[in-house]
């Protein structure tokens, strides 16, 4: 299954819709659609409505670009993209631990000052 194959099928899972829901939001067949998912047909003449739909550039779907995440990751300053880095390797239990710990660290920085 080539790039683009896998990145529709990906970002369509991630909003939650069926092939059949694509097809419509399109104009096309499902059978259509399902030849962009399989790699059958490439989407040029609906490049741009799925850009639009799924919120990345025409190059990411087309397998031009790196993720926007590794996109975003590459412009952030070097400490915050080391520990996004680190944070995106763990595991799911190591995440939670991650969001509350940051969650309180956040909230007591954010409190207001009660000696005012």
């Amino acid at each position: 299954m080539d790039i683009t194959a896998c990145r529709l099928r990906e970002l369509r899972k991630t909003k939650q819709m069926s092939q059949e829901d694509m097809a419509k939001y399109l104009g096309i067949t499902r059978t259509a659609y399902n030849k962009y998912e399989s790699g059958v047909i490439q989407p040029t003449r609906k490049l741009r409505e799925l850009s639009a739909l799924f919120g990345v550039s025409t190059d990411y779907l087309l397998g031009h670009e790196e993720s926007s995440l590794e996109a975003q990751i590459r412009t952030m300053d070097q400490r915050a993209g080391n520990q996004l880095q680190k944070y995106l390797k763990l595991s799911e239990s190591g995440k939670d631990i991650v969001d509350i710990t940051l969650d309180a660290v956040y909230e007591r920085e954010n409190r207001p000052n009660d000696s005012q």
